[in-house]
């Protein structure tokens, strides 16, 4: 719990979320405050892609009615299946539920009161449901490991079988206070409305009724979980210095910018610089962070806090940057600067974003 405690008042300092005491039950939970908002998005953003863009079949997202969505679906196949549905269903929880739970120890379901389930239904025939079930299994596990920090962390539990040959496998993310459940995986042979009827479909001469993989994640635990995640406490001057790790594809902010103290007429024309530079970079779909405190605080303070925020990379522009046009490009992970002309960094920086 203390290490739990610790990331929360980490990411509360840094805008991620708040902890506030909710009124009618007297217990703590979370609200998303603004960079929390932007992580949130990042991570709907790669789960649709891999879900939805980046698959060998069909997946449809359900706007409307999840079984006109379907019928829609089935016919722009022609009837053939696989094809998929993804759904998002935004919830409240039940507090007096979650009290409890709290008690217990951590659960990252208990923590935050409105939600969002983001699922994603596979409909198959029969005989090809267990191959692709098993495969969406390491599928799965795989685009959690590629954003993770520490990829072993993620394991599938066993398998377990349910009624009328349905199975179900979780996975799971180990911490020191313990398992967190991060994503449910069903196989099932019947989806709320979705009639009996609309899951007929011809196999050769016979006629079968589809089955459905089902995957479910909440927003919250995917929010929590890669904050969790990202947490690390490296050496600094003997001391551990705690940041977030996060995946350049998730960071909220993917580039900020410091100018170290000097004369004001060279303070002025380095700010005119980096925000020239920022705007090029936001040109660029590159999520850039430009703050008074750029040029206010020492480099080491203003390292520390874009650290902790979980920025991948700092622009430090000097006086020797008006001179000869060069800027540092500080990398979080590992601290090294390197070289970069100012007009070249835009290009430069487009092409470090644009591979995982």
């Amino acid at each position: 719990m203390m290490m739990f405690n610790k990331i929360v008042k980490l990411c509360e300092s840094h805008g991620f979320f708040r902890r506030i005491i909710h009124p009618r039950t007297n217990m703590e939970i979370y609200k998303i405050e603004a960079v929390g908002t932007l992580l949130q998005q990042n991570l709907y953003t790669e789960w649709f892609s891999n879900v939805v863009l980046n698959k060998d079949f069909h997946v449809f997202p359900c706007s409307n009615g999840f079984s006109e969505t379907f019928d829609f679906a089935k016919q722009i196949c022609l009837g053939t299946f696989p094809f998929g549905l993804t759904r998002s269903t935004q919830i409240k929880h039940k507090l007096e539920n979650q009290f409890e739970k709290q008690k217990n120890g951590v659960n990252f379901l208990n923590y935050f009161e409105e939600d969002t389930i983001l699922e994603c239904f596979v409909f198959l025939p029969p005989s090809d449901t267990t191959h692709f079930f098993h495969q969406w299994q390491k599928e799965r596990r795989i685009w959690w490991r590629k954003f993770s920090a520490s990829p072993g962390r993620y394991i599938l539990t066993d398998i377990k079988d349910g009624n009328n040959g349905e199975q179900s496998v979780d996975i799971i993310a180990k911490y020191p206070w313990g398992e967190q459940l991060i994503e449910s995986l069903k196989v099932v042979n019947d989806v709320k409305s979705v009639a009996t009827s609309q899951l007929q479909t011809k196999r050769g001469k016979k006629t079968v009724k589809a089955q459905c993989v089902v995957s479910k994640i909440y927003s919250s635990v995917m929010l929590l979980n890669t904050l969790c995640d990202a947490y690390d406490e490296p050496s600094f001057q003997d001391n551990p210095r705690p940041l977030l790790r996060l995946h350049r594809k998730l960071a909220p902010y993917k580039i900020s910018f410091s100018i170290p103290s000097g004369p004001k007429t060279v303070i002025d024309q380095l700010k005119d610089m980096a925000l020239y530079l920022c705007r090029q970079l936001r040109k660029n779909q590159v999520s850039s962070l430009l703050l008074p405190s750029s040029y206010k605080n020492t480099l080491d303070a203003q390292w520390k806090q874009y650290d902790q925020m979980g920025i991948p990379y700092n622009v430090v522009l000097n006086e020797n940057t008006l001179k000869t046009g060069i800027s540092q490009l500080r990398s979080r992970d590992t601290t090294l600067k390197e070289q970069v002309h100012v007009a070249d960094l835009a290009t430069y920086v487009e092409k470090l974003f644009k591979n995982y």
